[in-house]
């Protein structure tokens, strides 16, 4: 790709029209080759403090820490520790209740089937919010509701999968989550300021989140609910675009199990803790996060090194979306090529 031939300026404004049109805010970050190319903020981190984004910024990644968890447990696998063809009760007796045909494997692309927490408004009515100190508690709990499908028959994107993964990943590693991802993910990756968070904990440079309610845009506080290993990293813009590197370097894991990891389902196109669809005929490895407050995305197309990330603490509407069109158009111009959707965070895109 020339990116000679791109026009960065035009880029630039309609970017600023649609964020501005819409009351987007966040930060948008183009690379080709490892080099960033196009970056730009909009709005600020805390409005009510007058506060910037800047490269100190720490945006809450939700579901986008899910392939963060998914390579820590695959760390596991590479080793012999873990066996992802077993049932997850192999590592992690609360899940001893659950059907006894799912596999920890069906678990990372999503097929398990398994009910979950949230999704079950039942479960979600019943007991108390979900933090990460009662996962063992719940799961127990959980064991004696129905399945959504019979394991590996069809495709339901759960955090119940993630919140299982991050269980076993403390009772094999003999740390907790938030130590283990530390230690063998953030660190080799090279993510300086990336944490687990949990509802107890002070983060300086945290990034604010704004819903809109009433056609009004509100400070809201961060959602915690049954987030283990689902959602519950924070960090900068250059924590998340680890995942690039991890992805195109081969980072952390073996050739053989990365190539596992991102050859997709047949069933719904998940890899493991990743989106492997087309995106305007090309490959697109992707994931996206979003709640309460928040909403990020990011596009990786291997064929051609290029990366886009979208983090953005506007909880709403469908700029990730939009955008990433806007972006693609710029550099490889408008096509009607068919691209694949993905369905973003059902039941929060307002």
């Amino acid at each position: 790709m020339d990116i000679s031939c791109v026009n960065l300026q035009e880029l630039d404004r309609q970017i600023e029209d649609y964020c501005e049109k819409n009351s987007i805010f966040g930060v948008l970050r183009v690379a080709l080759k490892g080099n960033t190319v196009f970056q730009k903020s909009m709005g600020l981190a805390d409005f009510e403090a007058k506060r910037p984004f800047d490269e100190n910024s720490m945006f809450t990644f939700y579901s986008m820490s899910k392939p963060f968890c998914v390579m820590g447990l695959l760390k596991l696998y590479d080793r012999g520790l873990v066996d992802i063809d077993r049932h997850p009760s192999a590592y992690l007796p609360e899940a001893e209740g659950l059907d006894g045909r799912v596999t920890i494997r069906q678990m990372l692309h999503h097929i398990s089937g398994l009910p979950d927490f949230a999704q079950n408004t039942e479960f979600a009515s019943k007991h108390k919010p979900g933090y990460a100190r009662y996962a063992r508690e719940h799961l127990k709990m959980l064991a004696g509701y129905p399945q959504y499908f019979a394991p590996g028959t069809d495709g339901k994107y759960e955090n119940v999968n993630m919140i299982l993964s991050a269980l076993i990943i403390e009772n094999i590693s003999g740390l907790s989550y938030a130590e283990y991802m530390k230690k063998e993910v953030f660190q080799p990756l090279g993510m300086k300021n990336a944490v687990v968070d949990n509802e107890d904990l002070y983060i300086p440079n945290r990034v604010q989140g704004y819903e809109c309610s009433d056609g009004k845009i509100k400070p809201v506080g961060k959602c915690h609910d049954w987030l283990l290993g689902a959602g519950d990293i924070v960090g900068t813009a250059d924590d998340a675009y680890a995942l690039r590197r991890a992805i195109k370097d081969g980072l952390l894991l073996k050739a053989e199990t990365w190539r596992e990891a991102l050859t997709p389902s047949p069933i719904n196109r998940m890899g493991m803790g990743c989106y492997v669809t087309d995106w305007h005929g090309k490959r697109r490895i992707t994931h996206n996060g979003g709640h309460t407050g928040f909403r990020l995305l990011h596009i990786y197309l291997p064929d051609d090194d290029f990366d886009m990330l979208f983090m953005s603490n506007s909880g709403y509407g469908n700029a990730r979306a939009d955008l990433s069109e806007i972006v693609y158009s710029a550099f490889y111009g408008k096509t009607e090529d068919k691209s694949d959707s993905i369905e973003m965070d059902k039941g929060y895109i307002k």
